[in-house]
């Protein structure tokens, strides 16, 4: 009884030591029934780096929650969004923990590069994903106008972006601006 216990609290504090620093909420829009959010869930579950997905109806929204320390690729998420027919409207990163962020820098979590736009230096964990591909023009002109990193405009990370990350999943940077 002792051994089976000891190895289920190993297994409980490594999968918390072990998880994803950050989870989703995705707000789609065009969905009109259960039905049209469940052809978007059964879409997203393809994604493998996803661990759960938990959907409210009401608001047309979804949680993503992902996979230990996996690349998490939020141009798929779009795609599936919408190969089921539906449209992103936007996306919410959400970090358990509070970030200290700069405007116009680049951090790396679980190998997962964001660049940061904010309108002060701050302290949040709630972050919308400002990519080219997820808000109007209007606003990513905006932005646009406010960084001399190319990664803005190409989504990759190279030398001549930024400085040299390690430990990178991914050449993709996504971009983040702060909520508040």
């Amino acid at each position: 009884m002792k051994k089976t216990l000891f190895t289920i609290s190993m297994l409980v504090i490594f999968n918390l030591g072990y998880s994803q620093s950050f989870y989703s909420n995705l707000k789609a829009t065009g969905l009109t029934c259960a039905m049209c959010s469940y052809s978007t869930q059964k879409s997203l579950e393809k994604l493998d780096f996803i661990e759960s997905i938990t959907p409210d109806l009401e608001a047309t929204s979804f949680k993503l929650e992902f996979k230990d320390d996996a690349f998490v690729d939020f141009d798929l998420i779009q795609e599936k969004v919408e190969d089921a027919g539906f449209f992103v409207g936007s996306i919410e990163i959400v970090f358990n923990d509070k970030l200290k962020t700069e405007n116009d820098k680049h951090n790396l979590i679980n190998g997962n590069l964001f660049h940061f736009f904010s309108d002060a230096d701050m302290e949040t964990n709630v972050f919308t994903l400002v990519d080219k591909k997820f808000i109007r023009k209007s606003e990513y002109k905006l932005l646009s106008e406010k960084t001399s990193h190319a990664c803005y405009e190409t989504g990759l990370h190279t030398a001549t972006c930024c400085s040299k990350h390690e430990n990178l999943k991914s050449n993709k940077v996504f971009h983040l601006k702060s909520s508040l």
